[in-house]
């Protein structure tokens, strides 16, 4: 099944509660929950790091889903500028959570909307050494997969255009994720710039493993659970189209 991987929310101005973060994975019937952790200074447990930017934590989403919903929780290192920043967040959170599952980034400090490749690989290094598992967010650009590949992360993020954009793969990174694509030596999730279903179906039909999408569930005021429907819909339908 293709993976069909989701925040909870962008911005503190996308209100999202438990009992919406909840039907938002049943929506989406995602397999992991990603509990970000920039406000990791300000919490003494795991269970009180947030989920989104509203009242949603891992404590209260996990109760909610109950024992008969399989999901694993994945520490999202949302928004640091440094590698140093990211390495110390992720160990903090690992700590607290005993999480040990890391979705990397490390981002561009004056826009925040793509990734400083060499932080993250040296973030990324430093976390793989630790014994955890390790999901990188490159900009789409080969060297730094195969860097990423050398450092024995089992899955890779790269974007197709900034966060937020909304423009899907950009013309200008097509060929560097084509050549990618093409290696197949582990799994790639298309993250940032997703801004519609066709983004998503074209991510299938080139050969990507999974994508994450955000920003878009909240485009002027739309529900997030029903935008989740709608992508889990189409994912499902287009990946019983045969590639050629």
């Amino acid at each position: 099944m293709f993976e069909l991987f989701h925040c909870f929310g962008a911005k503190p101005e996308h209100q999202v509660s438990a009992d919406v973060a909840a039907r938002m994975l049943g929506a989406s019937k995602c397999r992991y929950l990603a509990v970000n952790t920039h406000t990791i200074a300000s919490v003494e447990t795991g269970d009180e790091l947030p989920v989104g930017y509203a009242d949603a934590t891992l404590g209260s989403v996990t109760a909610l889903l109950g024992p008969d919903r399989a999901i694993t929780p994945v520490l999202n290192i949302n928004h640091p500028v440094t590698a140093g920043e990211a390495v110390q967040r992720a160990r903090r959170a690992v700590e607290l959570t005993g999480v040990r599952i890391i979705k990397l980034e490390v981002l561009d400090a004056d826009t925040l909307t793509t990734s400083h490749n060499d932080a993250v690989l040296a973030a990324a290094r430093q976390l793989v050494d630790d014994g955890l598992e390790v999901w990188p967010l490159i900009s789409a650009d080969v060297a730094a997969y195969r860097a990423a590949l050398e450092l024995g992360v089992p899955m890779v993020r790269v974007m197709g255009s900034p966060i937020g954009a909304r423009r899907g793969i950009d013309d200008r990174v097509r060929a560097a994720i084509d050549v990618i694509l093409a290696g197949d030596e582990v799994p790639v999730m298309l993250d940032g710039g997703i801004g519609s279903v066709a983004d998503l179906t074209e991510a299938i039909e080139l050969g990507f493993e999974s994508a994450l999408v955000n920003s878009c569930l909240f485009t002027d005021g739309a529900d997030p659970v029903e935008v989740l429907a709608r992508m889990r819909a189409a994912v499902d339908a287009a990946a019983l189209v045969p590639r050629g």
